[in-house]
């Protein structure tokens, strides 16, 4: 692996364990890792008064709902991250719930990734029908290896 993408939507215990496992093969390659937060626009809706109590300067921030999940996905991450001595970096995309995997698709490449890592979730044939199937589409249309976690 030269370099991998995580991606985080809840930042959960699937998804924690799914990092400690990214964070393995990132250390055994010597590979870096982009954390993708990947959120949809109703993720959006709930933050009002943003109040930020980290010092990220990495970036200029236009919005500061992008900031919030930057550093809440960076508090998620910091400490399986810094104990395997992974280098990483966090990016924060907001997509609609169908434009999701073409999101994901895009950072891959914007990055230059070759192993995505995803929790995928179980739906039912119906499901998958109505709302698309992330973990689906991303199997079949990236180029690089795929370490899936099911919830």
């Amino acid at each position: 692996m030269n370099r991998g993408l995580f991606i985080v939507t809840d930042a959960d215990e699937t998804e924690a364990q799914l990092l400690d496992e990214a964070a393995a093969v990132s250390t055994c390659s010597g590979a870096s890792l982009v954390i993708l937060r990947l959120l949809v626009p109703e993720d959006l809706e709930s933050v009002e008064d943003v109040e930020l109590t980290s010092d990220i300067d990495r970036r200029d921030y236009e919005d500061p709902a992008d900031r919030q999940f930057e550093e809440e996905t960076e508090a998620f991450v910091r400490e399986t991250l810094d104990d395997a001595g992974v280098a990483s970096e966090i990016v924060v995309r907001v997509k609609p719930e169908g434009d999701r995997a073409a999101a994901i698709l895009d950072v891959a490449e914007e990055y230059d990734c070759d192993h995505v890592f995803l929790v995928g979730q179980r739906r039912s044939p119906t499901g998958k029908a109505l709302f698309g199937d992330l973990t689906q589409e991303i199997v079949l249309n990236f180029d690089g290896t795929i370490t899936l976690s099911m919830e």
